[in-house]
């Protein structure tokens, strides 16, 4: 399936992401190394999504193991889950072969996509994303809603150095999409994070 929605797109397997960047994920994947997998969807995202209506059609950019866009699946979503690692989506697809699986990269989406989403929901794709990707992040997410389409996310804002998990003060969240003219609903403190993460993760919501 994953295959078929990149051939559809118009989208050759992983088309712009950058080398290095799609080698190291793989080797990731190859090697097991996975810590970012809690093995179902993150708390916070999972109790924000269940009270969300249905709007249509919605992204999951760096799905990995899929467990968002499986649950958004549940929900009665159209998901289309995004990965640049094959290793990613093969294991997203074996698990649930329901949602569309597709590979390719966030920056560099497929002309067709453009305003053609109603929700992108985000957790551990922008803080695997270099810093200086983060505009090109930003501007690609705000191409691919439609007006009105929202924004949701689970963001790391460690203060830590290095990554990844790059993590990213909440001000320059608010900078960033800001910059892609999508404007801000809420950005808080994560209430529902998992022991291990708790104090690092913040949710947020714009809206276009």
């Amino acid at each position: 399936m994953a295959m078929s929605v990149a051939m559809e797109a118009g989208l050759p397997p992983a088309a712009g992401a950058p080398a290095a960047e799609t080698t190291r994920w793989r080797e990731y994947w190859q090697q097991g190394n996975t810590p970012w997998n809690l093995g179902r969807p993150a708390p916070a995202l999972a109790a924000t999504l269940r009270r969300w209506p249905v709007l249509g059609r919605c992204l999951v950019p760096g799905c990995g193991h899929g467990h968002e866009a499986s649950l958004l699946q549940d929900l009665g979503w159209d998901v289309v889950g995004l990965d640049c690692t094959p290793e990613a989506l093969a294991a997203a697809q074996q698990r649930d072969p329901r949602p569309s699986w597709c590979r390719g990269d966030i920056l560099n989406p497929p002309p067709g996509w453009c305003g053609s989403f109603d929700l992108v929901v985000e957790h551990t794709c922008f803080c695997a994303l270099p810093p200086r990707c983060r505009d090109a992040y930003g501007q690609a997410v705000g191409r691919l809603l439609r007006p009105g389409g929202h924004l949701l996310g689970l963001f790391w804002c460690h203060p830590r150095s290095g990554g990844p998990p790059f993590g990213a003060a909440p001000w320059q969240l608010e900078t960033c999409f800001a910059a892609a003219r999508l404007r801000l609903v809420s950005l808080a403190p994560a209430r529902q994070s998992v022991a291990a993460r708790r104090g690092d993760e913040w949710l947020g919501h714009w809206w276009r």
